[in-house]
């Protein structure tokens, strides 16, 4: 049954008149309302802009329900499993509230068909992505469309809710994110791990190494991809040389090393591990539990069984028509990640970990709290009610696991005012357009521009790039039309005689957002090694908070965090001359 046909469409609202007011309620009924993503601050979210009154909304999601999200999100059921997200949660708060209006779009925030007049018909919209480029798109569109937004996200017992307004408060990228990203050095990864997170570093490189995008060849690698031109047994030779050949050189290695010490690794060929078909105690993280989990997620196996998910879903990946990046969420690459991690975990005698735990390391994953989520979609809705009635008083909401001591209270919800706008940000302000450069241009590929500057600098999902010299400008990329080009060096436009003095133009039409790239050559540096130069303005920097601005939390549609580890920050771009 409806709320509406429980208490009838007069009394499902009469409180919430009665806290806002007849016009402000009467604001809110006649608000539209984007909600871009249906996941676990999604749901909720829905769920209570019905509940609050609202009766005009749409909702985005790309993703379709999986089994891992009905503990949390609760719109959906069994029966909603590879269902569009977007579709199913529309149906079902249509469901709470019949007379509303809710329309669901399955699809990406990024596709051009939803563009800038799609984004200004709204009054209001309310975030709940899953990734900075998806924010930050937003974010752009939202700006330039002069619509206010919301903000959010949840890290397990913790959140934070910040509404934009456009030259009142900061945007999304008047701030450059930084959060901080282990690293490891490359020799650890390779020679002596001692973790699992080390495992499944090396265990993603793996997958990158034959099934990912962009990878540079060395010797190993050239032997590897050698066995797949053989016509049998190349998935074992491939097995045999990375957890038996590999490991015996590295145990020799280190046994002839000056310090001492010998080692004894574990080595594994395919014949060893069909011989291992039960799970050791000692061999698996906390040993293994005396009843069974009931999730497979959290069940642990034997080698001989990893070895067989190793080769079945190398094949599987082996007949792809084309290389896919790495992806937490692809069946086949997770399971992939498991065995390499796990199978190396044994050689190298590290405690072997369950599928679920593998996923959370490599994925930089916080399990998401169902309860964070809703206080969270609640103190969306409030900002939301703030701008309907004017914005006079908004405030940046922060969810704390351990109260904060305000005015001898404690408190769990922080609240404190909007820090101020950044007036050289790119995006809502008219600040400098320019990145300073310094890199090796002549060898740098079209293909790093389009993945260093346009993807992960500055999130453009329909890139443009020309190379200008004076009245000299030469378009040598544009989105899906001259893709022939991403191989190709600059040195192909770009005469060696006269590298200096070259800017380049990076444009995102979709966007309507142009910044420039003025270019120091400096031929001894390799080409991912560029420099950013030049004075870039420093943003003002809010007031301390549970979670600082210059940090904000990054949820995804799953309720999960996915941790994000900028390469260098791109403050001091903006909109330029094609704005």
């Amino acid at each position: 049954y409806s709320f509406c046909t429980l208490l009838g469409a007069k009394r499902m609202f009469t409180h919430a008149k009665r806290v806002v007011g007849e016009e402000t309620f009467e604001k809110i009924q006649k608000a539209r309302v984007l909600v871009c993503g249906a996941g676990g601050i999604g749901c909720e979210l829905l769920k209570g802009l019905v509940l609050s009154g609202f009766r005009d909304i749409e909702v985005i999601d790309l993703d379709t329900v999986d089994s891992s999200n009905l503990n949390r999100q609760f719109l959906f059921r069994k029966e909603h499993v590879s269902k569009p997200k977007a579709v199913v949660a529309a149906e079902a708060v249509q469901r709470i509230n019949p007379d509303a209006v809710i329309k669901a779009h399955y699809g990406n925030v990024k596709s051009p068909q939803y563009d800038l007049d799609f984004y200004s018909s709204f009054d209001i919209i309310l975030n709940g992505l899953d990734n900075r480029s998806a924010r930050s798109h937003v974010n752009r569109l939202a700006m330039k469309a002069n619509v206010p937004l919301v903000e959010s996200g949840t890290m397990g017992y913790n959140g934070q809710v910040q509404p934009i307004i456009k030259n009142k408060t900061q945007c999304y990228d008047c701030n450059p994110k930084q959060a901080g990203q282990v690293s490891f050095a490359v020799c650890t990864i390779h020679q002596s791990p001692s973790t699992m997170m080390h495992c499944v570093h090396y265990a993603k490189e793996f997958y990158k190494r034959f099934f990912g995008e962009d990878v540079d060849q060395d010797p190993e690698l050239a032997t590897l991809l050698g066995y797949l031109q053989e016509e049998e047994g190349a998935v074992e030779k491939i097995f045999n040389a990375v957890f038996c050949d590999k490991i015996a050189e590295l145990q020799k290695l280190r046994n002839n090393s000056a310090s001492g010490r010998n080692v004894d690794f574990r080595l594994l060929s395919v014949e060893d591990a069909k011989k291992i078909t039960e799970v050791c105690h000692e061999d698996v993280e906390g040993g293994v539990p005396e009843s069974e989990p009931q999730l497979e997620s959290q069940k642990f196996v034997s080698i001989a069984q990893l070895a067989d998910d190793f080769e079945k879903a190398f094949t599987a990946l082996l007949q792809r028509p084309e290389k896919t990046p790495w992806d937490k969420d692809d069946d086949l690459a997770l399971r992939l990640t498991v065995a390499v991690s796990n199978l190396r975990a044994y050689n190298f005698r590290i405690p072997m970990h369950s599928p679920f735990s593998i996923k959370s390391i490599a994925g930089n994953i916080i399990p998401a709290i169902a309860t964070s989520n809703a206080v969270i979609s609640g103190a969306i809705i409030l900002e939301a009610i703030n701008i309907i009635k004017g914005g006079e008083h908004i405030k940046v909401q922060s969810l704390r696991r351990f109260p904060a001591r305000i005015k001898r209270k404690d408190c769990f919800i922080v609240p404190e005012d909007p820090p101020k706008v950044n007036p050289k940000c790119y995006v809502c302000q008219s600040g400098t357009n320019t990145m300073y450069v310094k890199m090796n241009l002549l060898e740098t590929t079209v293909r790093f521009l389009v993945k260093t500057f346009c993807e992960h600098e500055l999130s453009m999902p329909c890139p443009m790039i020309s190379l200008s010299k004076g009245d000299d400008e030469k378009l040598i990329y544009e989105d899906e039309e001259m893709t022939q080009n991403e191989a190709k060096p600059l040195k192909t436009w770009i005469p060696a005689d006269a590298p200096q003095g070259w800017s380049i133009l990076l444009e995102d039409m979709l966007q309507e957002l142009t910044a420039e790239l003025v270019v120091t050559h400096d031929p001894t540096l390799d080409v991912a090694d560029y420099k950013l130069t030049g004075d870039k303005p420093t943003a003002s920097k809010p007031a301390a908070a549970a979670n600082s601005q210059e940090n904000p939390i990054e949820s995804d549609d799953d309720g999960d965090v996915v941790a994000y580890h900028p390469k260098r920050s791109h403050q001091g771009v903006s909109r330029g001359r094609h704005s």
